[in-house]
């Protein structure tokens, strides 16, 4: 096989690497290049739970608070105010979105992603998945609870339009939620339950699937950061990588989390997407929740693993930057000690900040590139981006090979912005 025939794929976090199986597995030559070192990327940093039916970020509950977002550093979103004319646009983009008939067309579209990716995750808990990947999933289901009666109403609403879409969904009472787990506060007034929900330890199930995809023959070399791609309107011959080295491949696709927006830009294209800076802290628990829970007001999501206690959270706009702001660790304490018992006196082990690339839109970029031949991208995912990677690599793959794709990829399209 010519060089040539080879796909380059920039970004070995969860999409990456899951597109590199899919394509591996319809015979494509696959090489995976990521500027990092595979740890402490946006895909392993998150809380863990593969929700299908997540809601879009851009809701018509959040129009008229968008004001209120740029001036409260305690709200789950929260956007420190600045001059950025990217992110004025976005902001623009993200009110528009969250206009009633935008947000349904959202929604809709999500959880037919949704739908499709639960399929493939299925797949990897199956008798014939890679023992290292299927360890690491946890068909259990997970939580919403909340503390107020508008929080309740909002997520019986919620769970209206899950069982519309077909996902199983349940409402309980606080009664009955201690009943079931004595690790919940006498605060907690009742409970959405997502029985079709994942969990997972992130970090773990990340460094499985890069071990299953060399073994399936992908080359995955981390430490290379794409300098530009080499494509125009007619051809794709590669990549040049650290000081103008060529790595041949006649189709990439592009990856790369928050940073693609920058190597769309080199030829012109814009992916306009603003890094949404995530926060987890892990602590020392004793009787943590036994199923992983988010709390609605505060948005924490509280979820045991091996080495702790995940409580990860809250979204900030604040530009690309791995700055800690103490304040928003705090938050993620406090907006979880609310919910479960024994959460504020517990010792914190470790702290992470990771950058999440969200659209305006709240819809993930899937398709070509325009005016690139042979070049994709696949990013923009927010806070979906472990639950949506299956659906992600299966349209690609079947945009990439001229198959008919899985659903309808148009609102997916990089040309919604251009």
């Amino acid at each position: 096989m010519s060089q040539s025939d080879r796909v380059i794929i920039i970004g070995g976090g969860i999409i990456g690497l899951l597109t590199a199986r899919e394509l591996r597995r319809r015979g494509h030559d696959v090489i995976v290049l990521d500027a990092g070192s595979g740890c402490d990327t946006a895909s392993s940093g998150n809380a863990g739970i593969i929700a299908p039916g997540h809601f879009p970020i851009a809701s018509p509950r959040q129009r008229s608070r968008a004001m209120k977002l740029l001036f409260d550093p305690d709200s789950p979103l929260y956007i420190p105010p600045r001059f950025n004319l990217p992110m004025l646009r976005w902001l623009y983009g993200f009110r528009r979105a969250c206009h009633p008939r935008h947000y349904g067309h959202a929604v809709e579209v999500l959880n037919r992603l949704s739908r499709i990716s639960s399929e493939g995750w299925q797949e990897f808990m199956s008798v014939d998945s890679p023992r290292a990947i299927a360890d690491t999933l946890r068909a259990v289901g997970s939580l919403e609870v909340f503390c107020e009666e508008r929080t309740g109403e909002a997520a019986s609403m919620d769970a209206q339009v899950l069982q519309r879409d077909g996902f199983d969904t349940e409402l309980i009472d606080g009664e009955e939620l201690r009943r079931r787990d004595p690790a919940f506060s006498n605060e907690v007034i009742g409970a959405l339950v997502h029985p079709g929900h994942i969990i997972t330890q992130p970090d773990r199930l990340l460094s499985a699937i890069e071990d299953h995809v060399m073994e399936l023959g992908v080359v995955v070399q981390h430490g290379h950061a794409v300098e530009r791609i080499l494509a125009d309107e007619h051809t794709c011959h590669g990549v040049l990588i650290d000081d103008d080295q060529l790595v041949e491949g006649g189709t990439v696709v592009i990856a790369a989390g928050i940073w693609s927006d920058g190597l769309a830009g080199h030829h012109g294209v814009r992916v306009p997407m603003q890094p949404a800076k995530g926060y987890h802290v892990m602590v020392d628990m004793d009787a943590p929740p036994s199923l992983a829970c988010v709390c609605r007001e505060s948005m924490v999501a509280v979820n045991s693993m091996d080495d702790g206690v995940r409580l990860a959270g809250t979204l900030e706009l604040s530009g690309i930057n791995h700055r800690m702001a103490q304040r928003r660790l705090d938050l993620l304490v406090k907006g979880a000690a609310r919910c479960v018992k024994g959460i504020e006196d517990a010792p914190i082990l470790q702290k992470w900040t990771g950058m999440r690339p969200c659209t305006s839109d709240g819809l993930p970029v899937i398709g070509p590139m325009p005016s690139m031949a042979g070049t994709w991208v696949a990013t923009g995912h927010g806070m979906m981006g472990i639950t949506l990677g299956p659906v992600t690599a299966l349209l690609l793959a079947q945009m990439i090979d001229g198959d008919t794709t899985e659903m309808d990829v148009v609102p997916m399209s990089a040309d919604r912005f251009n």
